[in-house]
């Protein structure tokens, strides 16, 4: 499942991260891999538009770092 919140876009993996961020026009240089949190940075306008149309789920801040910080883990 792909997550984002106001400014975020995480998933349960990095393949299905970059998969969906691929398949809706993220470029891969845009990933922050930040060492406790990869994510790709949204706008609202990106987020308005193609997020929730494509399946992501809204998720609160603080579920969307839960949820990348385990991307660090596995």
């Amino acid at each position: 499942m792909t997550y984002f919140d106001d400014t975020h876009l995480v998933s349960d993996t990095l393949d299905e991260l970059h998969e969906f961020a691929q398949r809706n026009g993220l470029r891969r240089e845009w990933f922050q891999y930040h060492a406790d949190h990869p994510h790709y940075d949204i706008t609202a306008d990106w987020r308005k538009k193609i997020a929730l149309k494509l399946g992501a789920k809204k998720s609160r801040p603080r579920e969307v770092l839960k949820i990348s910080k385990k991307l660090v883990q596995k």
